[in-house]
């Protein structure tokens, strides 16, 4: 039996992070207390055997240790055509009228919208928050885990979530590309979406990710929308990429990543937890429900938001 080799293994994919370089060729990671470093973009968002399964003691292997690093291959191959993809987009739109914030209906075929999914779908399964997720039922009735057990927990739970999630998804929801042309989004070891600890088929997916510092794509597929328009864009005013960021600072726990623009550490960031927003009307799922087809919110529950703030 071979044994499992060490590796690093990126949750931000190197195809990915290397957009986000500055004019010095590297990107800032900002920590919650304030402290910058600028690296190399292939250096950051990198684990090392994230993506493997160990279930023998330290330094011994055992024949059912394996790695899933191969769950993401078909992400991180499709992740360059997608946004060169959407970078065309952005520059076709450029060219003609627009309205901050209003959205364009934009053609898209299967295949694209589906490798969308699938590269989109592969920042969220593999992000420390979805990490921490895999593992978080199980310390909160244990406590803390020893670290293999723990590692050997959190890759056990997240490895079949990349094709349950992206498969589920495919063509079939609601797709938007957000452009900014001002303002630069920031990127985290956490931001905007639902699909943590993922066992089964996704009922109701939503992620608002960024990809580039001027590119954001949200997916989302609520109970109930109108089919078309099934891809659209819009282009961001800096109020709006500033609450795209702001949500980045409350989802995120240790990193900030930027090309230029280095925000200021907000409250919430500050904490060192991966947060999440509390009511349904937060920015981001505003941001969400104003895209064309997707009804208004039913608000006749809120009285229950409203009591579990008392």
């Amino acid at each position: 039996m071979a044994k499992l080799k060490s590796a690093r293994h990126h949750w931000w994919p190197k195809c990915v992070s290397a957009h986000w370089a500055g004019a010095d060729g590297k990107t800032g990671w900002l920590k919650p207390d304030g402290n910058c470093q600028r690296l190399p973009p292939h250096h950051l968002g990198v684990l090392r055997d994230g993506h493997h399964i160990r279930l023998g003691e330290p330094g011994s292997s055992t024949p059912w240790d394996r790695s899933f690093e191969d769950e993401f291959e078909a992400a991180d191959n499709h992740f360059p055509g997608v946004i060169a993809w959407l970078k065309s987009l952005r520059d076709e739109l450029l060219a003609g009228p627009r309205v901050p914030g209003r959205f364009i209906s934009c053609a898209a075929t299967d295949e694209q919208l589906s490798r969308l999914s699938e590269c989109v779908v592969s920042l969220a399964v593999r992000s420390p928050m979805n990490r921490e997720a895999s593992v978080a039922l199980a310390e909160r009735y244990r406590g803390p885990l020893p670290n293999r057990e723990r590692e050997s927990l959190i890759g056990g739970n997240m490895r079949n979530a990349q094709r349950l999630a992206a498969d589920s998804i495919g063509c079939s929801a609601k797709f938007a590309a957000l452009f900014s042309e001002g303002k630069e989004f920031i990127f985290g070891d956490g931001f905007f979406h639902n699909l943590t600890a993922v066992v089964s088929r996704p009922q109701s997916p939503k992620i608002v990710a960024p990809i580039t510092p001027d590119i954001s794509v949200v997916i989302t597929r609520p109970f109930a929308y109108m089919t078309e328009p099934r891809f659209s864009a819009a282009f961001l005013s800096d109020e709006n990429v500033d609450d795209c960021n702001q949500a980045i600072q409350v989802y995120a726990r240790r990193a900030l990543f930027f090309r230029n623009e280095r925000p200021a550490v907000d409250e919430a960031f500050a904490r060192s937890e991966h947060l999440q927003y509390s009511h349904p009307d937060n920015p981001m799922d505003l941001l969400v429900r104003s895209m064309p087809g997707i009804p208004a919110r039913d608000t006749s529950h809120d009285w229950l938001f409203d009591r579990s703030s008392d």
